[in-house]
């Protein structure tokens, strides 16, 4: 294929995913500019190569009904996998990003080969599920920040790795190419197209849990930079004065915000201070010996005045980081995700008003993102389904350069 070709096919694809209407072969040669001979006959290879289908005719006006078409919904599917805290979840989704089935592989013992084979034991049991009808590729959401040209997870503090070459171990066990981004811009990737994003050009997604990130989106699309993720706010620095983070400097928002920061300073308090007795963490923390952040999150939403103070400590970093997103990019929303912002709605609550009133920023909606865990799954698959044609068609594997 040469690469007028490619583009022709890519803009077809493009016309059909993008278009608010399912368009005929004709709407397609009139919005590409192509006669319909030319159109009709791109149009059929994609329908030969089970990327389109053409659909039943609709009545568009004089003449002869055209027939819609449309990505395929039951021939062609794509692997998303998405890493949580110690879990794997993946997802096979159709061409047009809907579930046709979600999968959830924990991982009992958190070391680095385990992160690793649990991945590539789901991702060979969906590949002899599914066989040929997979497109020869895998989106991972993965915690770190990630080398898109490798698929390297260069270093993720919050877990103490470094020079992870990901991509490279699951290519070579599976056979699959790997298409890796941050966890929580996979994340972000999901709810632009069907969570809190949708039908919103210019927002924010921010994902908080044991580490942190963001997905900036400008004009509908996802923001990149460098080979290296964009959008790694864990390590802006919000308090000079404050404790070191794992990555060597001080007062970065990471220790300061995390889930681990937020258990960590519960856990200490009521260990310390017997005044403490006579709360709802506190007889939890007396019978258990320790806390989750569902506990936390809960007594924060009950009332409980020493969890909600809890979480407004780890809450004002966000805070700050999030005033200055706004005031530098002005998006249209602000998407909070993650298992610290998912967990009951006491902490997003609390910072969309404290962000409005302390840093004088427009009204801009600072939303809770999807409850939905396998949405960072469906956003990675989304880095496979965007390459239907590329990998269909085996052409060079570019996608690092196109970013």
């Amino acid at each position: 294929m040469n690469d007028l070709e490619l583009k022709t096919f890519k803009a077809i694809v493009e016309c059909i995913e993008e278009g608010s209407e399912k368009p005929s072969r004709a709407a397609i040669a009139k919005e590409l500019g192509l006669s319909r001979t030319t159109a009709s006959n791109y149009v059929n290879k994609l329908i030969s190569a089970e990327i389109l289908e053409e659909l039943d005719s609709e009545s568009q006006g004089r003449g002869r009904p055209g027939k819609p078409l449309t990505l395929s919904t039951s021939k062609r599917y794509a692997i998303g996998a998405f890493f949580d805290e110690h879990d794997w979840y993946l997802s096979i989704v159709n061409l047009q990003g809907q579930p046709v089935e979600n999968l959830h592989y924990p991982i009992e013992r958190m070391t680095i080969d385990s992160f690793i084979q649990v991945l590539i034991g789901g991702i060979k049991h969906i590949q002899k599920k599914y066989g040929a009808q997979l497109l020869p590729a895998v989106g991972i959401g993965s915690p770190g920040v990630i080398d898109r040209k490798t698929g390297t997870i260069i270093k993720a503090v919050d877990l103490g790795w470094r020079d992870i070459p990901l991509g490279r171990i699951v290519q070579n066990q599976t056979g699959f190419s790997c298409y890796i981004l941050n966890r929580y811009r996979a994340t972000g990737l999901g709810e632009a197209q069907h969570g809190q994003g949708q039908g919103v050009k210019d927002f924010i997604f921010i994902g908080i849990g044991t580490g942190m990130g963001s997905a900036i989106f400008i004009d509908g699309k996802l923001m990149f930079t460098t080979n290296i993720h964009t959008g790694g706010i864990g390590h802006i620095i919000v308090d000079p004065h404050g404790p070191y983070c794992s990555c060597g400097r001080k007062g970065c928002a990471l220790p300061l915000a995390s889930t681990d920061a937020l258990i960590t300073n519960v856990l200490n308090s009521l260990a310390d201070k017997t005044l403490l007795t006579q709360t709802t963490l506190a007889l939890q923390y007396a019978t258990e010996k320790t806390l989750t952040l569902a506990q936390i999150m809960q007594a924060a939403q009950d009332g409980d005045v020493f969890a909600q103070q809890a979480v407004q400590t780890v809450a004002d970093p966000m805070c700050q980081i999030i005033g200055h997103l706004i005031t530098i990019i002005n998006p249209k929303k602000i998407v909070l995700g993650g298992p610290m912002a998912t967990t009951g709605t006491y902490y997003v609550d609390y910072i969309e008003k404290k962000v409005v009133n302390d840093y004088l920023t427009p009204e801009i909606p600072i939303v809770q993102g999807s409850m939905d865990v396998y949405t960072g799954a469906r956003g990675a698959a989304s880095l496979v389904t965007k390459r239907v044609v590329e990998l269909t068609f085996h052409t060079p594997d570019t996608w690092h350069l196109e970013q």
